[in-house]
């Protein structure tokens, strides 16, 4: 899976609600970006739901802070995800950050958007 593809997953993640038919190519990438270990047993299902998506975050990313914000009573939820490294201060390096009408799908959003940040800075440096 090559970095356009994970872009165009990341905004179908962020604009519509989508069916376990639909996060298998989100788990395929999950598997890419991530280490196995984080990734290990996870299913379509599971990461549809906020506390697989959550478990997700956490074993990727152990000990970073996660921010959800959203309105529960709007139209289709509209929240808003992000992951940092430090809560303390404002100096990270690098933020995750994934908005979406699903609360597990900003999750996600934010972790692939990470991922891909990170791998992009290992990369070149």
């Amino acid at each position: 899976m090559k970095d356009p593809e994970i872009d165009i997953l990341i905004k179908d993640l962020e604009t519509a609600s989508m069916t376990d038919a639909g996060l298998e190519g989100v788990v395929h990438a999950l598997t890419i970006v991530l280490p196995a270990k984080a990734t290990q047993g996870v299913t379509p299902h599971q990461i549809g739901t906020t506390d697989g998506a959550l478990h997700v975050a956490d074993n990727a990313y152990p000990n970073w802070a996660v921010h959800i914000h959203g309105r529960a009573n709007d139209h289709d939820g509209h929240w808003h995800c992000s992951l940092r490294e430090n809560d303390s201060f404002d100096n990270d390096a690098v933020i995750g950050a994934g908005r979406a009408p699903v609360l597990a799908q900003a999750i996600l959003a934010a972790v692939l958007r990470l991922s891909m940040m990170l791998k992009k800075d290992g990369a070149s440096g």
